[in-house]
């Protein structure tokens, strides 16, 4: 007698994720007609979707997805009550304490007030300036491991921050379109 179907790998995955299959299973272990151990197991296997339809797993699901809003909202950086984003991008800055030095990750922000460097894990701000406290911006080059750089350096209170990211041109001009806003009296050197 033949099959009427074959049945592959993908069709059976496929049946089990759309379908799901129920497993009832109840095994007792004796040794000389006397029961040792018993275990029953009940199991559904099936995606998770599945399983929401057929009404299973709907507190885990729901928990799970106030969990995951929770965290997204809070862990933004906080900002001023007028204060606007105008760019975001993921970059470095240059850290060097003491014996300690390397290029330290997280989210550059530009705002209508200030740019600051802020990292989720954990939620902290690695580097912060008031636009008014900037005294000029500068692009560079670097060698690093043979390769060349591109840099934004940034002078404030004679301090100079090295900073890199993705695309630092387009970066340098989010700064200097932030700078040039009206709001502020004077323009710095540029």
């Amino acid at each position: 007698m033949k099959p009427e179907r074959d049945y592959g790998l993908v069709d059976i995955l496929d049946r089990l994720l759309n379908k799901g299959v129920i497993l009832n299973a109840d095994l007792i272990i004796t040794v000389a007609g006397v029961p040792l151990i018993g275990l029953s197991l009940k199991a559904a296997l099936a995606s998770i979707e599945t399983m929401l339809d057929y009404g299973m797993l709907e507190a885990w699901d729901r928990e799970t997805r106030n969990w995951y809003k929770n965290q997204l909202m809070e862990r933004r950086p906080s900002l001023a009550e007028d204060e606007v984003i105008l760019y975001k991008t993921f970059g470095y800055i240059w850290y060097n304490e003491g014996l300690i030095s390397s290029w330290r990750p997280g989210f550059w922000y530009v705002t209508n007030e200030r740019i600051f460097l802020w990292r989720r894990e954990p939620d902290e701000d690695l580097f912060e300036t008031y636009l008014d406290r900037i005294a000029s911006v500068k692009t560079g080059t670097e060698i690093e491991f043979g390769k060349d750089r591109e840099e934004l350096n940034l002078e404030v209170d004679g301090w100079i921050a090295r900073i890199r990211s993705s695309d630092v041109l387009a970066f340098e001009d989010a700064i200097r379109k932030a700078l040039f806003n009206p709001r502020y009296q004077t323009e710095p050197e540029l």
